[in-house]
């Protein structure tokens, strides 16, 4: 029909509509169209990343600062392929992005078509579909707009996830039926909570001798933000005396600085936390996590309650997956947090709670959930990691609000042991697929979608050195982002681990896993960003308060470099021994 809009202005209008001002990727001539388009654009800006698994990253950052969809786009054949890794992060991580590539001309399927993405070429449909949500082909103009809706129904619909649509550079200027375009059209949420089961939740924590409530990052939509929820709760928690624990991707959801904060239960967690779970728990209350190897800290029978073990998540494959959950519960953690409240009042009204005593009392024997930093660290060079962190939490202890995106690396590690982070601050992690890298060009997309907030990663050299480039994408747009790099010359995660593993190999490890020791600094000046190196400890706070500084003021990528001690023992034993057993099977 003559009045049927393009299949681009439908997308484009859908895009408004879900509030996307902000759009990520790479030229290439099978996104043409939309690239012309998006060129000519008022309402939704273009941002040229150097490198497609950038571009996706960036739109990842965007929606993880946000909570709104994230969109990147890049072109056919290996473009889309670039673009896999980051995608998958974003599925792991149940961040809302949407992916669309490019794809040759349909006339020309099935005759070698340069890039051809079908069936008959290199499907990416296929390729993409094990790590999204949802991965199509938009063959047809008649389908386009259902087959649209259907891909950010799965993006925003709880739990979220990633998606991926192949779009022929010919669908484009097509008449495309569709349905009326509303703001949010699409999402859908979990069934309601079933009274009776957040009432048996609440009987079993306020009557138990040690519980634990263990916080999954599918939790941060409900207590990622400062709002009445997150005060609520923790004062629920601080009344009863319920220990609070998260996994490493949930940390800062739960104010750490509380007496009922254990902090990060997971591999290279705190020491509180593992000291508690360190006797018997007799119930488990886990909101929002799938409790993977990394979170439980592999699979720690320490986490099997003797009791009662409720698991809460919207994905109802997710319970009892890893442990025996007795009590599984599908639903949305927001609205079984606010129904646990609601029955706690109910339960105040009848009495008070006799048992929150006890368990202050075991509380107050635990160790801190963040250690001090030996004095005589302050003086040592190369810098000690903890001596970063110290000064990292100086740094976050000031009024600002701050986004951190922490890369894979040791230096996660030591950020989840040693600094404590709440709203209306953020750390951000990659962690359901440990993507080196990530952060290093997420961090620009954050700060493209929140420009007065400070946006930074923290990550390592080897990391660093995976998307850099990203530096001159965020230059030449004048985003002000923020990279903190923690310098050791290695791949030292993994040469700690294999030097664990193999206590003999340390000489070939040192030698091999070597980054030969490039000039960062003169890097990212090359790339468009002012750097500041970083060589004792009496140098870093000043060098963050002014990379700070000028990011706000001069709109420029600030990157501060910082020289740490290689062999500083790192943060993740309790890995590194899972990881030696495993050796000694396959060895066997």
């Amino acid at each position: 029909m003559p009045d049927e809009p393009l299949f681009i202005d439908h997308l484009m209008n859908v895009l408004k509509s879900h509030g996307v001002r902000t759009v990520f990727g790479l030229p290439g001539s099978a996104i043409g169209p939309l690239l012309g388009r998006l060129l000519a654009e008022t309402e939704i800006d273009l941002v040229v990343s150097r490198h497609e698994a950038g571009a996706v990253a960036m739109a990842d950052g965007y929606a993880r600062a946000t909570g709104n969809l994230g969109v990147a786009i890049v072109t056919s054949g290996p473009g889309a392929l670039n673009a896999l890794p980051h995608l998958a992060v974003a599925n792991a991580d149940n961040s809302p992005v949407l992916l669309i590539t490019g794809e040759a001309d349909q006339a020309r399927h099935g005759r070698g078509a340069f890039q051809e993405s079908s069936r008959d070429g290199v499907d990416t449909v296929d390729v993409f579909r094990p790590c999204t949500a949802y991965s199509r082909s938009l063959s047809s103009p008649d389908s386009a707009a259902v087959l649209l809706a259907n891909a950010l129904r799965h993006a925003l619909s709880t739990p979220r996830g990633a998606v991926h649509l192949s779009v022929p550079v010919d669908l484009y200027g097509k008449a495309c039926p569709s349905p009326p375009v509303a703001p949010g059209v699409g999402a859908m949420w979990g069934a309601s909570v079933p009274g009776e089961a957040v009432d048996r939740v609440l009987t079993a924590l306020l009557t138990a001798s040690r519980p634990l409530i263990l916080l999954g990052n599918g939790s941060r939509p409900a207590l990622g933000e400062t709002t009445s929820l997150v005060t609520d709760f923790a004062a629920f928690c601080g009344r009863h005396a319920l220990p609070v624990a998260t996994t490493t991707k949930a940390k800062g959801l739960f104010p750490e600085d509380r007496e009922e904060a254990l902090g990060v239960v997971s591999i290279g967690g705190s020491a509180r936390a593992h000291a508690y779970i360190d006797r018997p728990v007799d119930i488990v209350l886990v909101l929002g996590s799938s409790l993977g190897e990394w979170a439980s800290r592999n699979w720690t029978p320490a986490l099997q309650a003797s009791h009662a073990f409720f698991h809460v998540d919207a994905d109802p494959t997710r319970i009892g997956r890893a442990y025996w959950a007795n009590h599984g519960i599908t639903a949305d953690i927001t609205p079984f947090l606010h129904a646990l409240l609601q029955a706690d009042a109910r339960h105040r009204e009848r009495g008070e709670d006799g048992s929150a005593a006890s368990r202050r009392a075991v509380l107050r024997g635990l160790p801190p959930v963040h250690p001090s930093t030996p004095t005589t660290y302050h003086e040592l060079t190369p810098l000690k990691p903890q001596v970063v962190m110290h000064h990292l939490r100086e740094w976050l202890a000031q009024t600002n609000e701050r986004i951190l995106l922490l890369d894979a690396g040791n230096g996660t590690g030591w950020f989840t042991r040693q600094v404590p982070i709440s709203a209306p601050s953020r750390a951000l992690l990659p962690w359901g697929m440990g993507s080196m890298g990530w952060a290093n060009a997420a961090v620009v997309g954050a700060k493209a979608a929140r420009p007065d907030a400070t946006c930074a990663t923290i990550t390592g050299d080897g990391g660093f050195l995976m998307n850099a480039v990203e530096i001159a994408t965020a230059a030449h747009r004048g985003i002000g982002a923020i990279w903190i790099v923690l310098q050791d010359d290695s791949y030292n995660t993994v040469r700690q681990g294999m030097n664990h593993a193999f206590p003999g190999s340390r000489r070939i490890t040192d030698e091999s896993f070597r980054l030969g020791d490039p000039d960062l600094a003169t890097l990212a000046r090359s790339l468009g960003a002012q750097a500041h190196s970083v060589n004792h400890s009496g140098q870093l706070l000043t060098a963050l308060g002014l990379a700070e500084k000028q990011a706000h003021e001069n709109r420029r990528p600030q990157v501060v470099c910082v020289r740490v001690d290689p062999d500083e023992p790192g943060p993740f034993d309790d890995r590194h021994d899972a990881v030696s057993e495993s050796f000694r099977q396959e060895t066997r």
